[in-house]
C-alpha cells in the first residue's frame, strides 16, 4: 500500500500527535531569571503551559505570562524543544513539542502578581540558583535559552524521555 492508497482518515490517523506548550524566560536588571513554584509540583518552573486550541505558540506564551504573573510583554522565540514521548504512557505515550519565548529584561520594581490558583511562590534567581530549583530537564532548557540570548538566536533541544 502505498501513501496514495489510503484514505484520509488513515492517513491523519498515522501522524505523530504531539502534547505542546509554551514557556517565557523573563530576567531582571541583574541576570535573575525568574521562576514560579506551582502548588502542584516538587520542582520550580517558568511561566507558561499547555497551547490552547486555535492558539499560537506566542500567544499562549504571553497569555501564561499575563494570567500567572499579572506581566504583558512581548515575546521573541529562543528555545524550540523536541521531547521523547515516556513509554510507561501506553496510550498517552505521545511527544511533546515545547515553545520558550523571550520575553527580555524587566526592570526591577516592575510588581509581579502571581495567580493564587496556579503560582505558590516566584522569585528572580541567578542561573546557578535556578538551576537547582528546575527539574533536570528545565535546567537544560535555562542553559540552552541563555546561550539562545547571547547569540541572538533560536535554538533547537531535543530531551529524551521526559514530559512534563
Amino acid at each position: 500500500m502505498t501513501l496514495a492508497d489510503l484514505s484520509e482518515d488513515d492517513w491523519l490517523a498515522g501522524m505523530v500527535r504531539a502534547y505542546v506548550g509554551a514557556s517565557v524566560m523573563v530576567t531582571d536588571p541583574a541576570g535573575r531569571v525568574l521562576l514560579l513554584k506551582p502548588p502542584y509540583r516538587d520542582t520550580w518552573g517558568w511561566p507558561g503551559g499547555m497551547i490552547d486550541h486555535g492558539e499560537t505558540p506566542a500567544a499562549c506564551a504571553a497569555r501564561e505570562l499575563r494570567e500567572e504573573t499579572g506581566l504583558v510583554l512581548e515575546v521573541h522565540p529562543l528555545v524550540i524543544e523536541w521531547r521523547d514521548p515516556i513509554p510507561a504512557q501506553n496510550g498517552h505515550a505521545h511527544p511533546a513539542v515545547h515553545f520558550m519565548f523571550d520575553a527580555g529584561t524587566i526592570p526591577a520594581d516592575i510588581p509581579i502578581r502571581p495567580q493564587p490558583d496556579e503560582v505558590a511562590d516566584y522569585g528572580f534567581f541567578h542561573p546557578d540558583q535556578a538551576a537547582a530549583l528546575l527539574h533536570k530537564h528545565g535546567v537544560q532548557r535555562l542553559i540552552r535559552g541563555l546561550q539562545a540570548r547571547t547569540e541572538g538566536a533560536t535554538l533547537l533541544l531535543h530531551t529524551p524521555g521526559y514530559l512534563g
